[in-house]
């Protein structure tokens, strides 16, 4: 019997590959760099081992008794930290990459290393240095990632710009940075460089700091970034590009112009599907990415899709999610995908974190809402710890007292968030979740004070 294929070794298609091979499946997994995907290589990990050392000098640099100390100089830190924090990166990347090609080895998944086609409705091609080989498939798991947006008139001087992949590997950080986009991507690395001594300048062309978030939620770290001295600009957007690597000169739509050594640019990101002719295999798709049914299938009945390229969510651990349920489905099962209760996770400090409804969100879906807030400078943990920034909100619905959702600012919120996304998947009321959250010294205390209000 033909395999099930797999084409994508990032969190969606491990994830598939994985659950297939526990239903007995034989299973052939296709990737065309390293195992891991974007998450593993160039995404999750690597910005995230950074973000941590990033975040221990901001504490350091930050704390009350340390803050007359003698300090590194901004080019030191720029220099010699930067260039360390790389090292590490890399040692955590390759040693959990080499882990999972184990792990995959094990279970019994093969991997084949190229380019995927398709031919037909059931059968790839697979082009690699090697050559190219032919895969007829029995069911699909489609999870090809995704790719950074440069939008005009960035595209244009694509050479002289760096996504969030190439940032990783910059020899040495200059001193004045430009951040374009105030999403996840461009918050935490607006955090990262401002750390390390970059003068940072983050634009974002909505109105707010994290548009998908919460509009208090999004204050709270516009005040935070601020207070750092990273300079925000709001309501604009590019409208030319001048120079050379090293040397920039950005217009923006306000009349503004500035001057940097570097530009980031986290404008978002698109599914990363030309090379698959879609078409050849009857996988529709549209400007969000291939389309799936709610229990991820495709306009192929032998295909299903899961991750990035779904359009769906950008986030890992929801590919992952995808990716399992998709296989399991592909295999006989008919479970649908529900990403209301995926947490959304910043790892900017103060931390930001989500599950569920919004306030305005939950009245537009018609429900009557009591927003409820506990603020971190009442907690003794916080005020214990030097975190006394944020607040956490508590969304409920006042005739069924269920909890609807939350949104948290401030430390360890990426922690603390699961909570209530188990009380989301248990539909909760208020009052059970007080019952079950008792005060203790810990930052999940603000989840019963803002129920208390």
């Amino acid at each position: 019997m033909n395999p099930l294929v797999v084409i994508g070794g990032g969190p969606a298609g491990e994830a598939a590959a994985r659950a297939a091979r526990a239903r007995k499946a034989n299973v052939v997994l296709v990737e065309r760099e390293n195992v891991g995907g974007l998450c593993l290589n160039r995404g999750c990990i690597p910005s995230k081992t950074l973000l941590s050392f990033g975040k221990k000098i901001h504490g350091l640099k930050h704390s009350p008794i340390l803050r007359d100390a003698p300090f590194p100089r901004p080019e030191e830190l720029r220099r010699e930290f930067w260039n360390g924090m790389k090292k590490e990166k890399d040692a955590v990347v390759s040693g959990l990459r080499g882990s999972l090609e184990k792990a995959l080895k094990a279970a019994g998944v093969e991997v084949i290393h190229g380019e995927a086609r398709f031919e037909s409705p059931n059968e790839l091609s697979v082009a690699s240095r090697g050559g190219t080989r032919r895969v007829p498939f029995s069911k699909a798991v489609l999870a090809p990632g995704s790719a950074p947006i440069f939008p005009p008139p960035l595209d244009e001087n694509r050479r002289l710009l760096l996504s969030s992949d190439e940032i990783l590997e910059l020899p040495e950080l200059p001193e004045k940075f430009i951040v374009l986009g105030g999403g996840a991507v461009g918050c935490e690395f607006a955090c990262l460089l401002e750390a390390l001594g970059c003068r940072v300048t983050l634009i974002e062309k909505t109105p707010q700091l994290l548009p998908e978030e919460d509009a208090q939620v999004a204050a709270a770290l516009r005040r935070s970034f601020d207070g750092r001295g990273i300079r925000i600009l709001t309501s604009v957007t590019v409208t030319e590009l001048k120079g050379k690597a090293g040397s920039l000169a950005v217009a923006l739509s306000d009349g503004t112009e500035l001057e940097a050594g570097a530009m980031l640019v986290s404008a978002g990101r698109r599914p990363d599907l030309e090379s698959l002719d879609l078409a050849s295999g009857n996988v529709a798709a549209g400007p969000k990415g291939i389309r799936v049914d709610e229990t991820l299938r495709t306009s192929n009945p032998d295909v299903y899709a899961a991750g990035d390229a779904t359009g769906l969510s950008l986030l890992a651990h929801a590919g992952s999610a995808q990716g399992e349920l998709a296989a399991d489905n592909a295999l006989g099962g008919s479970r649908r995908y529900d990403g209301s209760r995926v947490p959304r996770c910043l790892y900017t400090w103060p931390e930001v974190a989500s599950v569920g409804l919004g306030s305005d969100e939950a009245r537009g879906k018609g429900f009557e809402v009591k927003a409820q807030r506990f603020f971190f400078q009442a907690s003794g943990r916080a005020l214990a710890e030097g975190s006394p920034e944020g607040f956490i909100q508590i969304v409920s619905d006042v005739p069924s007292d269920r909890v609807l959702g939350a949104q948290i600012i401030g430390a360890q919120a990426t922690e603390i968030v699961h909570v209530i996304a188990v009380a989301l998947q248990g539909g909760l009321t208020r009052r059970d979740l007080r019952s079950v959250i008792f005060a203790h010294p810990s930052f999940a205390e603000g989840i019963r004070g803002a129920l208390e209000r």
